[in-house]
């Protein structure tokens, strides 16, 4: 179920989002496959005319408790400097299978990690190894998503590329573009209507497992990862829905619309 598990943390560190000065959101995504729900993943967000500050959760449901129950938050501040969302401080726990992980991150402000903890730390019998030049010039994901977010206003498009760093992987989150989509509804309370669609490729670099089943055969599969952008009544553009192709078969993250709260 480890790949449950990454496809609600991709969830989450998708779901912040642009938002006006001061505003208060809460998003909700429900994680399936297929008619069978894994997760739940909540998004609490405020922004303020330079900073902004993120709480994450997320959780396994229904079936999957049953074989591998699991529970991860996050807590993210962000700083505006020069037009782009860069990190401040992020602080992840997960709770999976009875362990316990931890990691705290904080940055300067040329994007360099200054100071981190990790409990427990890298096991290097499992995982790559992590460079001291890994946490140079590198940002979360969340800075990542607002600014490609920022982009896709800017420019109608998605193709961008950011050195990612979330205190335990090292990764280069790759977006390309794959245009304007109409999402229709399979379910009640799921997104419908016009959204940008952009595949979503990420390279590991360091501190990935050494054995992945998300890995699978060395051929590339440039559409296990997508991503759907999309404007709830109208507002501001966020992700309304992922997809992802794991060894299990696709598993969906769908933005929950009779939940969105703004404030």
């Amino acid at each position: 179920m480890r790949s449950l598990l990454v496809l609600a943390l991709f969830g989450f560190w998708a779901g912040a989002a642009a938002a006006a000065p001061y505003q208060s959101t809460t998003l909700v995504y429900d994680v399936s496959w297929g008619n069978i729900l894994l997760a739940k993943s909540k998004l609490d967000y405020r922004f303020g005319p330079d900073k902004a500050r993120i709480l994450a959760s997320v959780g396994s449901t229904g079936l999957a408790v049953i074989f591998s129950e699991f529970k991860s938050n996050a807590e993210a501040e962000l700083v505006l400097a020069g037009g782009n969302w860069q990190p401040k401080t992020l602080m992840m726990a997960r709770l999976s299978g009875g362990d316990t992980v931890k990691s705290r991150v904080i940055w300067d402000s040329a994007s360099n990690v200054i100071s981190e903890t990790r409990i427990p730390e890298l096991d290097l019998d499992e995982v790559y190894p992590l460079g001291d030049q890994m946490r140079v010039g590198v940002i979360d994901p969340y800075s990542a998503v607002l600014r490609l977010i920022n982009q896709i206003e800017a420019d109608g498009n998605c193709t961008a590329s950011y050195e990612i760093y979330d205190g335990r992987r090292r990764s280069r989150m790759s977006f390309e573009t794959i245009g304007a989509v109409e999402l229709t509804k399979a379910r009640p309370d799921e997104y419908e209507g016009s959204a940008m669609a952009c595949r979503v490729q990420f390279i590991p670099i360091g501190g990935h497992r050494i054995e992945s089943k998300w890995r699978g055969d060395d051929k590339p599969d440039n559409d296990r990862f997508k991503m759907f952008f999309g404007r709830p009544s109208q507002g501001q553009l966020v992700p309304v829905r992922i997809e992802v192709k794991s060894w299990i078969g696709k598993i969906i993250g769908r933005l929950d619309m009779g939940k969105i709260e703004m404030k």
